[in-house]
């Protein structure tokens, strides 16, 4: 078995991080494989622990011949058996399978927002499905969409994303802050978070809200700080960017919130669950069977300001319920998102195609 793995980029994402978190794994087990990003590395490039195998064609667009042909010199040299590949990646490794036709497809599904009518890059995939040999997809949504919509794919499988803390959390001096890590976009709704916060300061004022991910989207970010000038919250909201210093931000925070509209199988639930920091999250893609259905975290509608407010406040006042779930997680992550159970499953897909 020889891989290649192909994702965008390494910036600070849930795919980007499965993407490191296999290359490590790979490594690990003795699987020999290599990492490209399509147009470029990115902050997570210095958690891949064998860095001769990461490369970067440095693509400036869908039709840049000169770094198409880059990828294939790569591919050839190499000799995969397996393409492994994130997300809209699909459409290159489609090409690249030309090239290498006994090569195995494997597509690997995160982003919740595939699924529907209303997403373009979802009603795409049936232009390429009958070239796709096998699909991992990271929630069970997703599965069901790819196994009923597409005929001509083989195998689809559910397999659970997996965290990897590179440190030990102490978590012994945390402070009165709120923690949100997703990046800054529309799905990931932080206005509902801001706004469920800026009541939620009328009751515990002296609570800050700290929002790690990336602000490469600059129209969402500003229409973020306008609306936390326009509730005059300024001074209890700090925007960290992109981070690779999570231990600290794990460490420091009281209580964490993913209040999304869409999601697969978020890698930061499982980092935190890791970390044993108590979660709020919203009810959509995996997010409720991660937490048990609330038995290691708190739920709420997605939408809904009222209930993530008065969530917000009941985590604050009942911190030991919050620390008793929170362990629970950090034990139910452990048995059964670690990587053992990803490579186990993995295998069985793959052995399915043979």
């Amino acid at each position: 078995m020889r891989i290649l793995q192909f994702i965008d980029s390494l910036a600070v994402g849930g795919a980007e991080r499965m993407a490191v978190n296999l290359a490590n794994l790979f490594t690990r087990k003795g699987i020999p494989n290599i990492l490209i990003a399509s147009r470029e590395k990115g902050p997570l490039q210095v958690f891949v622990t064998a860095s001769e195998s990461l490369f970067c064609l440095g693509k400036k667009s869908t039709l840049d011949v000169s770094a198409f042909v880059r990828l294939v010199k790569l591919a050839k040299k190499f000799k995969p058996t397996h393409l492994h590949v994130h997300d809209s990646s699909i459409y290159w490794a489609v090409l690249l399978k030309r090239f290498l036709p006994n090569t195995t497809l494997i597509w690997h599904a995160h982003y919740g927002g595939l699924v529907g009518d209303e997403s373009r890059f979802g009603r795409k995939i049936k232009f390429v499905a009958s070239h796709i040999d096998l699909v991992i997809a990271v929630n069970q949504e997703l599965r069901n969409w790819v196994k009923n919509g597409f005929s001509d794919i083989k195998e689809v499988a559910y397999i659970e994303n997996f965290p990897d803390l590179p440190q030990k959390v102490n978590r012994g001096n945390t402070q009165p802050e709120i923690l949100c890590l997703a990046n800054l976009k529309a799905p990931k709704n932080h206005h509902l978070l801001i706004r469920s916060f800026a009541e939620f300061l009328k009751k515990f004022p002296h609570y800050k809200l700290k929002l790690v991910g990336s602000t490469d989207d600059q129209e969402y970010v500003n229409s973020l700080k306008e609306e936390i000038a326009a509730l005059n919250i300024q001074a209890s909201v700090t925007f960290a960017g992109e981070t690779l210093d999570l231990i600290s931000s794990f460490e420091d925070a009281e209580f964490a919130v993913l209040s999304s509209d869409i999601e697969g199988l978020p890698v930061s639930l499982l980092e935190l669950g890791l970390a044993q920091v108590p979660i709020i999250a919203t009810s959509v893609g995996q997010c409720k069977e991660l937490l048990g259905k609330g038995k290691f975290g708190f739920l709420t509608p997605p939408g809904d300001e009222k209930k993530l407010y008065e969530m917000l406040i009941f985590v604050a006042e009942n911190r030991e319920v919050a620390i008793d779930k929170a362990s629970g997680f950090y034990t139910h992550v452990s048995e059964k998102y670690g990587f053992k159970n990803f490579i186990d499953k993995y295998y069985i897909l793959l052995n399915q195609n043979n």
